[in-house]
């Protein structure tokens, strides 16, 4: 009956050793019995020169089972992968809440001239359409937030040197990360099909990491998750267009209307003006924010990749911790968005 035991990195490097020893312990044997004895062995050349030849060989077979792929610059990515997904949620929301000002902004532009009747209709048919725009929104953060749980995952499995559980975890998470990819490729940021914007799907070869857990790890699902971030990033993208576009229609009008115009001719200031002041001038952030969160998500699906093949330099870690923390300071100026204020 044979009975088959996962073998662990520590485990392994001791077979190896072992099998070394042993085999050297042949060699030698052999060698001694051909030269008749130890004193012939210890003053015959050829059996110093095997110890010198074969010492090297067994040194290099057992340090070979510790020596492997450094795993901290795919800690680092993790470490980035977390922090994305605690940042990314926020510029969605104000996007969405962008979204909702120009579509209020339209209807008020053309109420005037419908009838009642017709300003039913009309705001029936947009309340609609902006419901399906927030449930590609909520998918969204769905994906992200299941891209985030993936990333702590990954940085368990790191720092336990081979979680037992990391496998069927990363099953379930990579299951429903593929269950909404549809719904998100489908999606349309108003004008911008997200579809359109996913990059080509990149050949993933892993490194010769010294963690059998990671190696299986990285082997079953490295494509994957690298699909998925080329998803996120293709929305984002997507995101970001869309918000140059919005904050271009509504900020004209802003500017105008309700800051140049009340300062200049109002006999009083409205309460709100203020307000509408800040919001004019911080309105640019909506997509610096958005181009942020893009440039974040593409710099960590490259470095996600990098690191998995074993070839993520320093250089290339530090620009992705730039790029996260400046997705990190951006969003943390857009303030908390108040009723009214997103004009």
């Amino acid at each position: 009956m044979l009975c088959f035991v996962e073998r662990s990195d520590e485990n392994e490097a001791m077979i190896h050793w072992a099998t070394g020893c042993v085999f050297l312990r042949c060699l030698m044997r052999s060698h001694l019995v051909r030269t008749r004895g130890s004193d012939a062995a210890r003053n015959d050349p050829r059996c110093t020169c095997l110890v010198r030849v074969l010492v090297p060989i067994l040194a290099f077979v057992a340090g070979g089972c510790t020596a492997g792929t450094d795993t901290s610059p795919l800690d680092a990515v993790a470490v980035a992968g977390i922090a994305y997904t605690e940042h990314a949620p926020r510029v969605l929301d104000r996007a969405f809440d962008l979204a909702v000002a120009v579509d209020s902004a339209v209807l008020a532009t053309a109420r005037a001239a419908l009838s009642e009747q017709q300003r039913r209709e009309r705001l029936q048919a947009f309340d609609a359409a902006m419901s399906e725009r927030l449930k590609d929104h909520t998918a969204a953060k769905r994906h992200n937030r299941l891209l985030g749980s993936y990333f702590l995952a990954l940085r368990t499995l790191l720092e336990s040197r081979g979680s037992k559980g990391m496998g069927e975890g990363a099953g379930r998470l990579t299951a429903s990360l593929a269950k909404l990819s549809p719904t998100l490729e489908n999606a349309r940021m108003g004008d911008v099909v997200v579809r359109g914007l996913v990059e080509p799907v990149t050949d993933v070869a892993v490194a010769a990491f010294t963690m059998a857990a990671l190696r299986r790890e990285a082997e079953a699902r490295g494509v994957v998750i690298e699909r998925a971030l080329a998803l996120q990033e293709a929305l984002m993208t997507a995101v970001a267009q869309q918000v140059r576009a919005d904050r271009a229609m509504l900020s004209a009008g802003l500017r105008n209307d309700e800051v140049v115009e009340p300062y200049v001719h109002a006999a009083r200031l409205p309460k709100t003006w203020p307000a509408r002041r800040v919001e004019s001038l911080r309105g640019s952030l909506d997509a610096e924010a958005t181009e942020a969160a893009a440039q974040a998500i593409r710099s960590l699906r490259k470095s996600y990749v990098a690191a998995i093949e074993g070839r993520l330099d320093p250089i290339g870690a530090a620009e992705l911790d730039a790029a996260v923390k400046h997705l990190a300071n951006v969003t943390s100026r857009l303030g908390v968005v108040r009723r009214g204020t997103i004009r």
